[in-house]
């Protein structure tokens, strides 16, 4: 009896035990992407030679919004049925269905036995934070040579490991799940869609959710990453447009040497300082920019040093800009429902792509010039490859 009593004094704080897990939990990601990236996904295929060259400098079309939405519940139906009835400024009709994914059949591993994957050959080269020339230490080299198999490369655990994202509710961890896009309903969201509006989620296994988004709670604005071309040491100034909804910018490059070097830089502040592209609160990211891992969210310029200009003449730049939080619930305590509403806002372009085409014209095959035969470097389908889709 002693016993029982002290853990049911230790359940008590304050005179109030826990409030219960809400019923039904909501997430909504909110994501716009704007230069090479979107020019990718806006065809579903490969750009032709004139895209490129136009995506090369953050052209490439208006922004793409992109929704994804997750709700979990601890309520079962025999037959799951859920919806989120949006309002008119989406443009996509009345509702999107809220489907659970198929139970997908168990893949046979293919990959071979563990001695017989290759290891890496060359370096990787790191470099980090924005100015015409790099500080004192850059770059950070791992020599992939020199790493026994197995065996992780000093520091890179820190680099993939210093911000984690929250992740939002998947099937199998809940009584009842739906998402969207699904098998049913993947339609593209239209480029000047608005999430202004009355919201609610209606469902046989789920309380009913409603919710209204305001103004500064719809898709962020494509942030219009660019060049704004070299300057006299080989450095190249990238600029882009604050969004007002942004608490913060980081960006990134992968490129190579040419031959077996890969090269790396962030605009971070330190090596270690590697931007996570995925949503990270607010809370995190005001941290982040304390610390000089991520810029503030007034900044519009970022200079990659000549130095890594250098060592890779082209390379795949990546930007995001971490947005706000919207949350709501149906009362303060002990509610039962919780929707959670996350925004970002990513860019991508190509740098030194005039320096292998030059201008537009030049880009047309011509009879009279063989180009050279040299040894394979990282090229233009490389960097296409590495574009997220």
């Amino acid at each position: 009896m002693k016993r029982i009593a002290v853990v049911a004094a230790a359940a008590v704080v304050g005179g109030a035990t826990a409030a219960p897990a809400p019923v039904a939990n909501y997430w909504i990601d909110v994501a716009t992407a704007s230069g090479m990236g979107a020019g990718m996904m806006g065809g579903g295929g490969r750009p032709d030679m004139g895209q490129i060259m136009s995506m090369m400098n953050g052209g490439g079309g208006a922004a793409q919004h992109t929704l994804n939405l997750y709700l979990a519940s601890k309520q079962k139906a025999a037959a799951p049925q859920a919806q989120h009835l949006i309002p008119p400024g989406l443009q996509m009709g009345p509702s999107l269905p809220l489907i659970a994914p198929a139970v997908a059949k168990p893949v046979r591993e293919t990959y071979g036995a563990p001695g017989e994957l290759q290891r890496p050959k060359g370096r990787m080269l790191i470099y980090w934070g924005c100015g015409e020339h790099t500080g004192a230490g850059q770059p950070t080299v791992i020599d992939f040579s020199k790493i026994a198999p197995g065996q992780m490369p000093p520091g890179y655990s820190a680099m993939i490991a210093a911000v984690k994202a929250a992740q939002p509710p998947r099937p199998g961890q809940s009584a009842s799940y739906g998402e969207w896009p699904n098998q049913r309903d993947s339609r593209p969201v239209p480029s000047n869609a608005s999430l202004i509006g009355a919201h609610k989620v209606e469902g046989n296994y789920t309380p009913a959710i409603a919710f209204s988004l305001a103004q500064g709670q719809d898709f962020m604005p494509g942030l219009g990453l660019r060049s704004a071309g070299a300057l006299p040491s080989g450095a190249n100034r990238l600029t882009w447009t604050p969004a007002s909804q942004a608490t913060g910018y980081a960006l990134s490059m992968f490129g190579s040497s040419g031959g077996s070097d890969m090269i790396i830089w962030s605009s971070g502040n330190k090596a270690s300082a590697f931007p996570n592209m995925d949503y990270l609160t607010p809370a995190q990211v005001k941290g982040l920019v304390a610390s000089g891992a991520v810029l503030a969210p007034s900044t519009n310029q970022c200079t990659i040093p000549a130095e890594v200009v250098r060592a890779s003449p082209t390379g795949m730049v990546m930007m995001i800009g971490y947005g706000p939080e919207a949350h709501f619930s149906d009362k303060p305590k002990s509610p039962t429902w919780t929707v959670r509403a996350r925004y970002k806002s990513t860019a991508s372009l190509m740098l030194g792509m005039e320096s292998m085409y030059g201008d537009s014209d030049s880009a047309q095959p011509q009879q009279q010039q063989q180009p050279k035969k040299k040894k394979r470097g990282f090229g233009l389908g490389d960097l296409i490859q590495a574009v997220p889709h």
